[in-house]
């Protein structure tokens, strides 16, 4: 296997994120577009260091926010989904939520 080391990049952070929370005891589970710099701000709001987020990876589990808050938005008539990357095709069908960090 060949390795290579890549240097002076940038870094596009366009990946969905998804969220989980329970509503009236009903789960529910959506994606939402949040950028490098509000999910840095929720990790903040709520304590959790580097050390917490590479536990939770390795272990394969989610991170647990409690008192970070996240507001839903939509800036049309419909549901609050649209796209948000040019990667998705018609076929992918995305719902992804734009939302804020509180």
């Amino acid at each position: 296997m060949t390795n290579k080391e890549i240097r002076n990049f940038e870094l596009y952070t366009t990946g969905i994120i998804s969220i989980a929370w329970k509503d009236g005891g009903e789960d529910k589970f959506i994606n939402i577009d949040l950028d490098l710099a509000a999910m840095m701000r929720m990790l903040q709001i709520e304590g959790l260091e580097y050390k917490d987020v590479k536990k939770a990876s390795d272990e394969e589990r989610p991170l647990v926010f409690h008192k970070a808050v996240i507001i839903l938005f939509q800036e049309d008539d419909r549901p609050g989904q649209y796209y948000t990357s040019e990667c998705f095709d018609d076929e992918d069908d995305p719902v992804v939520f734009h939302a804020e960090v509180k």
